[in-house]
């Protein structure tokens, strides 16, 4: 078993039923819908052959629904055709509507000319493209190239350290949040968070739009801003996860920063109780090569020995041509960083988070305690809501963790998380049967056997009358009559 989780975007070379049976059996967990292209329609398609697949499969997957947040973008250029920008020629973004050519385009950012003064600098295209502020008026920013390339349509525009008049949620993502919490998804990534409050408010309309009877999607803050990184305490505090978004991170920050970065994020998250997810150009030549580069194993590598609980595939698996490849390359690559322990994991148990006065918490830490002390890495953990499975994959103690539920949103849920094999799971009318019930689950699954020792711990179970406890429990004991 995997402790790190692959998540997989899915797109034109993934979508289909079959498609996506064959990645999971390759070893995705978890899949991502990227709302930044296709319709809602399309996107419903796709969610419905995800469930479909993971049905066929008898497999819990996790979705999660990636909203597009404010993207600044250039507009269309003549006969749609791109165009060289060469060094030292001048070059304007305009918010007038033109027909783009070498000598201007426009920009979907009406406030550009606001924030902009001369000096400032503007990247297109995740930074092909420079472009340095000469002057600007009410409409039109005029600059001068100093990395010239090729201009396409709709592309991405930066500006670094540039604060920004605009809020994460666009109307699109508004709409879009509606329309997945209707789908019943398991995670929400927001968009260019640069800041508490856009965590804080998405959370809001979550909670508003939930159905579930237990639990809710979760919130994956989206770190790709330098304000994001200058309040990043403050954003962890109020996401459920976040992810290391390495593509914008690295245009809006530098890219000698992003590794530097995402140790901190990584770092942070887990020592706050948070899941992480690191994302973009993980094995990027695979989009076009059946094989990926020595350097891309090596990023992959140590991804993992970050503690990242989930390794994001993008164009790989959406738009390239070796979806599969790319699925089965990452997996054998996790599998192989997983064979060396990080150093934190070959010393005695030593945890990371502060006291927090929570008894979950305090479970946890004594349930990876237990399995040292009676020499096993298995942990079985009854929960509702995924809650207590997800603080003791926080812990990064090194232990299997079973996640056994009988709420079908928490075990797909479950999927993407670190450490955590999820299983669908009936408790039955007493602590009794719950016990006995968990092990047969666990023994038809073939991750336990006769006479195994391994730990079980249960938060409270609603109409169990079960409090908080970890049991070092035998697999095919005889349980003592009360």
């Amino acid at each position: 078993m995997r402790k790190a989780k692959i998540l997989a975007t899915l797109g034109p070379a993934s979508n289909t039923q079959e498609k996506i049976e064959a990645i999971l059996n390759a070893g995705v967990s978890a899949v991502r819908i990227n709302m930044s292209h296709g319709t809602q329609k399309e996107h419903t398609e796709a969610i419905a052959n995800v469930r479909a697949a993971a049905a066929k499969l008898k497999r819990a997957v996790a979705i999660l629904v990636d909203l597009s947040g404010p993207k600044i973008r250039t507009r269309t250029l003549k006969d749609g055709q791109p165009v060289e920008l060469k060094v030292g020629e001048s070059f304007t973004l305009t918010t007038r509507e033109v027909e783009g050519n070498e000598r201007e385009v426009s920009t979907n950012f009406g406030h550009l000319p606001e924030v902009v003064s001369p000096g400032t600098r503007i990247l297109i295209d995740d930074g092909s493209i420079e472009l340095a502020v000469e002057s600007e008026t009410e409409t039109d920013v005029l600059s001068r190239v100093v990395v010239g390339g090729w201009l396409k349509e709709r592309k991405g525009i930066n500006l670094p350290n540039t604060p920004l008049p605009i809020p994460s949620m666009t109307e699109k993502d508004h709409s879009d949040l509606v329309w997945a919490m209707g789908q019943n998804v398991d995670y929400i990534a927001l968009s260019f968070v640069r800041r508490a409050e856009d965590c804080r408010e998405v959370k809001e309309l979550i909670k508003k739009l939930n159905t579930r009877s237990m639990g809710s999607a979760l919130l994956v803050a989206k770190i790709e801003m330098a304000e994001a990184i200058a309040n990043l305490d403050e954003i962890i505090a109020e996401t459920d996860g976040v992810m290391v978004a390495r593509g914008d991170l690295g245009v809006e920050t530098s890219v000698e920063l992003v590794p530097v970065y995402q140790k901190l994020i990584i770092e942070k998250a887990i020592a706050n109780d948070k899941f992480v997810i690191t994302a973009t150009q993980m094995l990027q030549s695979m989009i076009d090569s059946p094989s990926p580069t020595r350097a891309e194993a090596s990023d992959i590598a140590n991804a993992v020995w970050d503690g990242s609980d989930a390794l994001m595939l993008s164009a790989e698996t959406a738009t390239g041509s070796y979806p599969l490849e790319s699925v089965n390359t990452m997996a054998r690559i996790i599998e192989a960083a997983e064979t060396v322990k990080p150093a934190q994991l070959r010393k005695p148990v030593k945890f990371s988070q502060p006291p927090s006065g929570r008894t979950s918490q305090a479970l946890c830490k004594a349930a990876a305690y237990a399995a040292k002390e009676i020499l096993t890495e298995k942990v079985a953990v009854f929960t509702e809501s995924g809650l207590m499975a997800r603080r003791l994959s926080s812990i990064r103690s090194g232990l299997h963790t079973f996640g056994l539920t009988s709420s079908r949103d928490a075990c797909n849920q479950l999927a993407l998380i670190w450490g955590v094999e999820p299983y669908m799971h009936e408790y039955g009318g007493s602590t009794r049967q719950m016990l006995r019930e968990g092990e047969k689950t666990l023994l038809k699954a073939g991750v336990v056997t006769e006479g195994e020792t391994i730990i079980m711990m249960a938060g409270r179970l609603s109409g169990l009358g079960l409090s908080s406890s970890v049991i070092v429990w035998t697999i095919g004991k005889e349980i003592p009559k009360q």
